[in-house]
């Protein structure tokens, strides 16, 4: 067994499930309820969560693009443009390109929407815009996920 391709696999594969786990826990677990209490309480919760979610999930998501970039390239089977024509490299290369998008619309549109949620003066209008990305963005994440299942299959 190879060490290192097994540890950097693990550890792509729990941030990865980190980010994914967070986003779905937050749409389908978290947010749900909170919306039925009292909106300077949400705005409270919201402040707190938007801040950890600050600092945690750039460095995750930035780890998990280099760390799926290294398990398909240095360690992986795409050594050239020729892997591109197999099904292994199609799918990876859709879930990179999903990867970068989820992490640009996290960064551009979801973070930024989060943070400003504690302090909307329209906080019911802040909340759809934010609750409309997260869900544009759990439909990226169901994408990669998709495609990490294939690429298992496609070597």
């Amino acid at each position: 067994m190879n060490w290192l391709t097994f540890a950097v696999q693990w550890l792509h594969v729990l941030l990865g499930i980190l980010w994914f786990g967070y986003s779905l826990s937050m749409f389908f677990l978290i947010t749900p309820p909170l919306r039925s209490l009292p909106e300077e309480t949400q705005r409270a919760v919201f402040r707190q969560l938007g801040t950890l979610g600050a600092r945690v999930f750039p460095v995750v998501g930035i780890l998990v693009l280099v760390l799926g970039f290294v398990r398909g390239t240095f360690l992986g089977p795409i050594k050239g443009l020729d892997a591109f024509g197999t099904a292994y490299g199609i799918t990876w290369l859709v879930a990179l390109l999903a990867t970068i998008g989820l992490f640009y619309t996290g960064a551009r549109y979801l973070g930024p929407g989060f943070a400003a949620l504690a302090d909307a003066a329209d906080f019911s209008a802040a909340g759809e815009r934010v609750r409309r990305v997260a869900g544009i963005d759990l439909v990226i994440f169901f994408v990669i996920f998709t495609c990490m299942i294939l690429m298992r299959f496609g070597q």
